[in-house]
């Protein structure tokens, strides 16, 4: 509210300002001054147009319904998130070099996690009020869930074998920081994995919040070994659409303590 319509009297003009016709239109000046402005006004022509548009957005916004998202629009939304992601998973891909077989990712909890289960738990998740960010890292994982194995996995950065009782082994990566290949990508955002030290929600917090995080959740996790070296990857949001970050944290991370054995970024 402006402080004109403060003063004894109504304001003289013209012009008047628009939010001294805005506090007109909108009742909330005091009513001597109210009758007197719009006394006023009727000799001005910019004034009455001011106000008659302001009558008019009024009643615009008076007859719209409830903002909602028609199931139509939200399939196109979910089948360009889907279709985009996987075109740049498949530039990743293409980047890398050539594959070789390896077995299928192994099961969690015996289920297997396939993109209509993914996509409906995220449409619960969504409102519109989201971030860009939350919902293309949501896609991602729903996609790269259900792209081909065709990605490489020879060199130093092998996925490891599923151990005895059906727990992955901790991924066997090496470098000075971590980096991964399309295919371990999309097995980490589909994985929870966590070290025994951070399965406590408390010390993740604490971890998260040492190394920066104040907000949000792992995207996914998985026990990792660096260059012989146990060690924690969180896949956490990059400040982008497609970018992720990759932190790897030591077994003693947690309030206070960052334990950063890297940090690195995916994609963007």
């Amino acid at each position: 509210m402006s402080g004109e319509h403060r003063r004894t009297g109504a304001p003289q003009g013209p012009p008047w300002s628009l939010d001294l016709l805005a506090d007109l239109h909108a009742g909330v000046l005091d009513q001597q001054t109210a009758d007197q402005l719009r006394v006023q006004v009727q000799d001005d022509p910019e004034a009455r147009d001011i106000l008659a548009a302001l009558d008019a957005t009024s009643s615009d916004l008076a007859a719209l319904p409830p903002l909602t998202i028609p199931d139509d629009v939200s399939a196109r939304i979910d089948a360009a998130l889907e279709n985009e992601v996987r075109a740049w998973a498949q530039q990743q891909a293409a980047a890398a070099p050539p594959a070789e077989p390896v077995a299928p990712p192994a099961e969690q909890d015996g289920q297997v996690i396939d993109f209509a289960a993914a996509k409906q738990r995220r449409r619960r998740r969504f409102t519109l009020g989201a971030g860009l960010a939350g919902v293309a890292a949501a896609a991602a994982a729903v996609v790269f869930s259900v792209l081909p194995s065709n990605t490489d996995t020879s060199g130093s950065n092998q996925a490891q074998p599923a151990a005895t009782g059906g727990a992955p082994a901790p991924l066997a990566l090496r470098g000075e920081q971590v980096t991964l290949n399309g295919e371990q990508f999309g097995e980490i955002m589909k994985s929870e994995q966590y070290s025994s030290t951070l399965t406590d929600p408390q010390r993740l917090i604490g971890c998260l919040q040492a190394n920066g995080v104040n907000s949000g959740k792992p995207l996914g996790a998985r026990e990792i070994t660096l260059n012989g070296k146990p060690a924690q990857l969180l896949v956490l949001q990059g400040g982008a659409i497609g970018k992720f970050r990759l932190l790897a944290v030591g077994p003693e991370c947690g309030p206070g303590n960052p334990a950063k054995v890297s940090d690195s970024t995916f994609g963007g």
